[in-house]
């Protein structure tokens, strides 16, 4: 890619032009999915805008399913940052996107400018000026003056108040009702109402269930997701089902259910998205009253008590329960039905037109990531970061700068990559560092002018943070690993805030681990664990012994202990050696580590592995002596290869020593602690009889069936492209709202 290229600097035309968050969250977006898929499929091209806006409630970050199943089909395409666009129609979903300042976005240029509102409340709590900021935000994106569009009678009434003299639409344009008629009822367990709660997101509002249902032993009560640290009570009157979010679908949740009860207030989500979508499943929604103008005879209204009544009664008369499902069909119809979308934006701009220019074509950006990265005693901040960024789209250009002495390999593998030196190689004062590193940074930042960064490391430096600070447009990603000691960097694990989104990818030994970062594992993004190669990009066993001049027919064993950089694995590496060298029938070969600052003599017949990376020479070998990092533990057990783990328990370190039992556990291999040196005869004995090596390799491959199917590297990589062509829409103390996604409280700042 050119240096002076500028991401999604092309010129794109259009139908229509859409702005919306379309993440997991407190957001309309399955509705927003929706209206889209219908405007499409009218034959208007359409783009999307995508915003992440600190004023929206989301998960850590997911796309809407329905939204990334019309992206990945080619219906639709993102524009990014820098893009020029010519539509008829800029449609804006959600006001609330413009209550925080769009810090980059595309130039559009529209004959027709519409903002729905939403959820009034949010724009109602704000005076004057502020209101007078998000009329401001949103012409300068949409490209000049905009009309405001009510979703409901509740949204108009709150805007003529809070602002009667902005342009309104003469009729509310309602949201499209997400399609779930293919859902079909289970039929078991119906012998009493069940009536369930669930939600879109977890960032959605929430509430504990009502006494006066839990206290009726009539009604069976299902909740999908919900806080987990809420477990329920057992037993009680009402049975309660607590459903993982990850275990069941909402569709499939639906199914389940009657009658579903969620805490809505009308005042502050006037059409919740749940409700239709129980509509079209089917499924009847329980509403206070003041819902009832709205969803008319499709919902049961009342409080509390009135409802456990109403749901009993409807429950016991079949034709009162079918007569309120065939009102909410009518209502989806008559009201919520994609073809009243359609007809809308089709009176105010006509038919598609013919547009010289697919935005197929010209839509899809190019864009730019910075990895950065710490030093590391190994290279597995690294390591993870050319897992991702060897994953990404095409137009997506990854360019490094690490602290790390591995930097050569980046950019033997084709990547443009800088070394900064960390402070400590030339005894350089952290806090001088720390201003100095915010200078380089800056310095990279605007030269190679990147829409993301990923940051791969323990502790986000200050100068880091610093130089994040001053770059509000650009999108920021945490990649942290788990398994911290007890009470390690609790106060780094404060700096999330400064990040837009923090990956953990999960642990193969999770389940033992104890550290800081489980309390807060709700404000990540979980992925499956990264590897830096796939199954299917591994040699054959040949070909890898054939590269390390192996012999194919022979036990070949790896010894892997690590750099040795901060903890000594000399005095274990070499009895192992000494204990196996010379062996008949064995094939010994010993890795050596790029940043290693010592470089271990080996006698004749050991072959020495610096390649990178060394798990595509896993195929070579029956077994292994090696230290648990993250990476090596997780592309071992890929590979079902017996390990024995020789943890390295540095205070530095992540918790080595809770893997290596958890291998123990799981018999996919043996553990050797460092100070049982004595104990290496014993253990290699072990790791090289053919039937406990063969027991260890089963356990592992079955184990690695259940959680390394899928390689979380290109699932990291499909966030970050995502968010490299996301217009970031900050937050500012002048905005005079509370920011969506409050920001964790600092503590005392770490050391660096």
């Amino acid at each position: 890619m050119p240096g002076n290229l500028t991401a999604g600097s092309r010129h794109v035309i259009a139908d229509i032009a859409v702005v919306a968050d379309s993440r997991v969250g407190d957001v309309a977006a399955p509705c927003h999915a929706a209206a889209v898929r219908a405007l499409t499929e009218a034959g208007y091209g359409v783009i999307v805008v995508p915003v992440l806006a600190d004023t929206i409630r989301a998960d850590p970050y997911r796309m809407d399913p329905a939204m990334r199943d019309l992206l990945q089909s080619g219906a639709v395409r993102r524009v990014a940052s820098g893009a020029s666009v010519e539509c008829t129609l800029a449609l804006a979903f959600d006001a609330r996107l413009f209550a925080a300042t769009p810090e980059a976005a595309p130039r559009i240029r529209a004959s027709h400018r519409l903002v729905t509102v939403e959820r009034p409340a949010a724009l109602a709590s704000l005076d004057r000026p502020a209101l007078e900021r998000v009329r401001a935000r949103a012409e300068t994106l949409l490209g000049g003056p905009v009309i405001w569009c009510p979703t409901s009678i509740t949204a108009r009434d709150a805007l003529v108040h809070v602002a009667p003299d902005w342009p309104v639409t003469e009729q509310d344009w309602h949201s499209v009702a997400p399609d779930l008629s293919h859902v079909r009822p289970d039929a078991a367990e119906r012998a009493r109402p069940t009536i369930g709660r669930a939600r879109i997101a977890r960032a959605r509002p929430a509430a504990a269930w009502p006494r006066a249902f839990l206290a009726t032993p009539f009604v069976t009560l299902r909740e999908r997701g919900g806080d987990t640290d809420d477990a329920p009570q057992w037993p009680q009157a009402a049975p309660l089902e607590r459903w993982p979010d990850s275990a069941i679908s909402l569709a499939d949740f639906f199914a389940r259910l009657d009658l579903l009860a969620n805490p809505d207030i009308a005042r502050d989500d006037p059409l919740p998205v749940e409700a239709l979508m129980a509509l079209s499943a089917g499924v009847v929604p329980c509403l206070p009253e003041s819902y009832r103008d709205l969803f008319r005879g499709a919902a049961v209204y009342g409080t509390d008590a009135e409802l456990v009544r109403a749901i009993i009664d409807l429950k016991m008369d079949p034709d009162l329960m079918g007569a309120a499902r065939q009102s909410g069909a009518a209502l989806l119809r008559e009201v919520f039905a994609p073809d009243h979308f359609v007809a809308r934006v089709e009176a105010l701009i006509g038919p598609p037109a013919m547009q010289p220019f697919a935005p197929a074509v010209h839509a899809e950006p190019s864009a730019r990531v910075l990895f950065y990265s710490t030093n590391g005693i190994g290279m597995g901040h690294l390591t993870r970061q050319l897992a991702v960024a060897r994953r990404l789209p095409e137009r997506v250009q990854p360019v490094f700068v690490s602290h790390s002495r591995a930097v050569a390999i980046v950019r033997g593998l084709g990547f443009v990559a800088e070394h900064l030196p960390y402070h400590a190689a030339y005894g350089q004062a952290r806090a001088h560092w720390n201003v100095h590193l915010s200078q380089a940074l800056t310095a990279a930042f605007a030269f190679y002018r990147p829409q993301a960064i990923v940051f791969d490391g323990n502790v986000p430096f200050r100068g880091l943070l610093e130089a994040l600070s001053n770059r509000p447009g650009m999108a920021s990603v945490w990649i942290r690993r788990a398994m911290w000691g007890p009470g390690r960097d609790l106060e780094a694990l404060d700096r999330a805030r400064a990040f837009d989104l923090v990956i953990e990818p999960r642990d193969p030994a999770w389940s033992r681990d104890t550290g800081p970062t489980v309390a807060r594992e709700a404000d990540v993004r979980l992925v499956p664990p990264v590897r830096i190669l796939d199954r299917d990009e591994m040699p054959s066993r040949a070909e890898a012994c054939a590269a390390l001049g192996l012999d194919p027919a022979a036990t070949n064993l790896l010894v892997a202990t690590g750099s040795g950089n901060n903890f000594d694995m000399a005095a274990v590496t070499r009895r192992v050696i000494e204990r196996l060298q010379g062996r008949a029938g064995l094939g010994l070969a010993v890795a050596e580590w790029q940043i290693a600052q010592d470089r271990m003599e080996l006698p004749q017949g050991v072959a020495r592995l610096t390649g990178f990376p060394f798990a595509q020479y896993l195929p070579a070998f029956d077994a292994a002596v090696a230290t648990p990092g993250y990476n090596t533990f997780c592309e071992h057990l890929a590979c079902g290869l017996p390990t024995l783990w020789l943890p390295n328990e540095h205070a530095q370190m992540d918790r080595q020593i809770d893997r290596a039992r958890f291998a123990v556990e799981s018999r996919i291999g043996l553990m050797l602690r460092h100070d049982a040196p004595f104990g290496v005869s014993e253990a290699l004995d072990r790791l090289l009889d053919p039937d406990q090596r063969a027991g260890m390799a089963e356990a592992g491959t079955t184990l690695a069936a259940t959680c390394m199917t899928r390689n979380g590297a290109g699932d990291i990589a499909d966030i970050v492209a995502d968010l490299a062509v996301s217009t970031i829409a900050r937050l500012h103390a002048a905005d005079g709202t509370e920011h969506a996604n409050p920001p964790i409280q600092p503590a005392a700042a770490p050391a660096g």
